[in-house]
């Protein structure tokens, strides 16, 4: 009996390491398929961005040809600095809203490409411990 002993516990010991490396695996794999899920939702984020930017400029250059066109039938004058202040004011704040929201979707897309870059570092890492972890639950098997 003490002889059939030797090769179970080897196989154990190996099965044991064998494992550890494919959980290792698993938790690398998992971790590059989210990567890589992060990665495109940065891509998206910077074409809804781009967008966002092209549709809030076009329409702040409608709003402020709208405010030139209406003073122009007013017939006011167009050095008037009351009429400038306005045409200033409805820029400056279109401009600002055009730039927080932007901002907000490229922090939200630098975020994720963040993500990206972690999940893949934790990919490398979970390989690693796992091979760290298969090599030791061998040595501790032959001990």
């Amino acid at each position: 009996m003490g002889a059939a002993a030797v090769p179970l516990s080897i196989g154990s010991t190996l099965m044991s390491a064998a494992g550890a490396g494919i959980s290792a695996y698993g938790t690398s794999q998992s971790d590059k398929y989210q990567a890589a899920e992060k990665e495109q939702a940065a891509q998206y984020g910077d074409l809804k961005a781009t967008q966002t930017n092209a549709a809030l400029t076009r329409n702040l250059n409608q709003t402020l040809g709208n405010i030139d066109a209406v003073r122009a039938a007013a017939r006011t004058d167009p050095t008037s600095p009351t009429g400038a202040a306005v045409r200033n004011t409805v820029e400056a704040t279109g401009t600002e809203n055009k730039n927080i929201q932007v901002d907000s979707i490229m922090a939200q897309a630098n975020q994720d490409r963040a993500d990206a870059a972690y999940l893949r570092s934790a990919s490398s890492t979970a390989l690693l411990s796992g091979g760290i972890s298969a090599f030791g639950g061998i040595l501790k098997g032959f001990s």
